[in-house]
């Protein structure tokens, strides 16, 4: 999932057992084809996937990104602390 509302850059939060150099690897590809404001800077990483059963998806798979957000809000603001600092 992205973030990045009224941040200076976007960040993800990747989901599942992924090395951080392939997650790395496939950031690097993916922004080297995209403008300086859509580039994704930094990201976090977490085993556990977004599903219906842990109130992350809705029935119709969609994220639900205010439970994200509110899930993962300290590792979002790290991301973010680690660059103001």
């Amino acid at each position: 999932m992205l973030v990045g509302n009224g941040r200076s850059y976007l960040a993800a939060i990747i989901t599942g057992d992924v090395a951080g150099s392939e997650i790395d690897s496939q950031i690097e590809r993916m922004n080297a084809t995209l403008p300086h404001y859509r580039k994704i800077r930094m990201f976090h990483a977490v085993r556990e996937s977004f599903t219906i059963e842990n109130g992350l998806l809705t029935a119709n798979g969609k994220l639900k990104r205010d439970a994200i957000a509110a899930r993962y809000g300290k590792e979002i603001d790290e991301m973010y602390a680690k660059t103001e600092a």
